[in-house]
């Protein structure tokens, strides 16, 4: 993929993340917390992980 190519993709999917943010607050704002709450699940596993590596 060239430098152009990538820069044109990363606009469109900023324009489509600010349409979906103006037209659906409620469920951008609830992705967003699906997004945190996986990210949080995935910390918590990998702190299981090590604990039972170094237990």
């Amino acid at each position: 993929m060239t430098a152009g190519t990538k820069k044109v993709v990363t606009w469109l999917v900023i324009a489509f993340l600010a349409f979906y943010l103006v037209t659906r607050p409620d469920n951008a704002a609830g992705a967003v917390r699906g997004a945190g709450a996986l990210i949080g699940q995935g910390f918590q596993a990998l702190i299981q992980f090590f604990s039972s590596v170094f237990a």
